[in-house]
């Protein structure tokens, strides 16, 4: 009996160790990249790579991106076409997803986020604010963080079509949560009105404080717009 009970503790903490717990990484465009995660190797499937269950603690992580031609052979950190854009010691933590972005420009832009705790959505928002004025939603997700939005918004602001910063933006947003004011601000780096309103749609849903989305109407200029998203987010209840 005290075998099989030393057995089965043993066995719970072994799948402790490895429970809940995601790395994601992925590329900005059409770059495609290659990972090394404690020497192992992975390949991307569709510009993703996502890693399930790695144990508890730090992990040696290595991106490789696709380097065009004018880069392919001048640079050292090469690895058959492939140019090293990130080496670091990443720490995953107990049922955490830990998300890497490659901006175009070979940036890494690093979060985490808990993992679905099993916490029930429903139509009612119950939002706090913290000492440093964040807001978390039901399932202990961080809004954005300024200097990191910042930062981002810097990005943009470099690129100079706006088809490909839509892009970025939507990949940004895909993997944060945010608050209304968050998602204007990303708005205002957009000229045309169709792409404001592409972003606006989709940032809803990555929203923390949906209650206060109206205040994403200032950002356009046409009244149709406005209506426009107003019928989307009555879609979405």
């Amino acid at each position: 009996m005290k075998k099989t009970f030393t057995l089965l503790a043993a066995l719970f903490f072994s799948i402790s160790l490895f429970a809940q717990t995601k790395l994601s990484i992925s590329a900005v465009g059409n770059a495609d990249i290659r990972v090394m995660v404690d020497g192992m190797k992975y390949t991307s499937n569709g510009h993703d790579i996502v890693i399930n269950n790695l144990k508890n603690g730090n992990h040696t992580v290595k991106i490789f991106r696709a380097a065009n031609d004018r880069s392919r052979y001048n640079n050292n950190n090469r690895n058959n076409g492939y140019q090293l854009v990130y080496s670091n010691s990443v720490f995953v933590k107990p049922q955490y997803h830990v998300d890497i972005t490659i901006n175009r420009f070979g940036k890494a832009f690093v979060d985490e986020q808990m993992i679905g705790n099993g916490y029930n959505d429903d139509d009612d928002d119950d939002w706090g604010v913290d000492g440093n004025d964040q807001y978390y939603d039901r399932k202990s997700r961080k809004v954005m963080d300024k200097a990191l939005l910042d930062q981002f918004k810097q990005t943009l602001r470099n690129e100079v079509f706006e088809d490909a910063r839509l892009q970025m933006a939507k990949q940004f947003v895909g993997t944060n949560s945010f608050n209304a004011a968050q998602v204007k601000e990303l708005l205002g780096l957009f000229i045309f009105e169709e792409n404001k309103l592409a972003l606006a749609k989709y940032a809803y849903d990555f929203t923390a404080d949906k209650g206060n989305y109206f205040i994403i109407n200032d950002a356009f200029i046409f009244s149709s717009s406005k209506e426009e998203l107003m019928k989307y987010i009555q879609n979405r209840k």
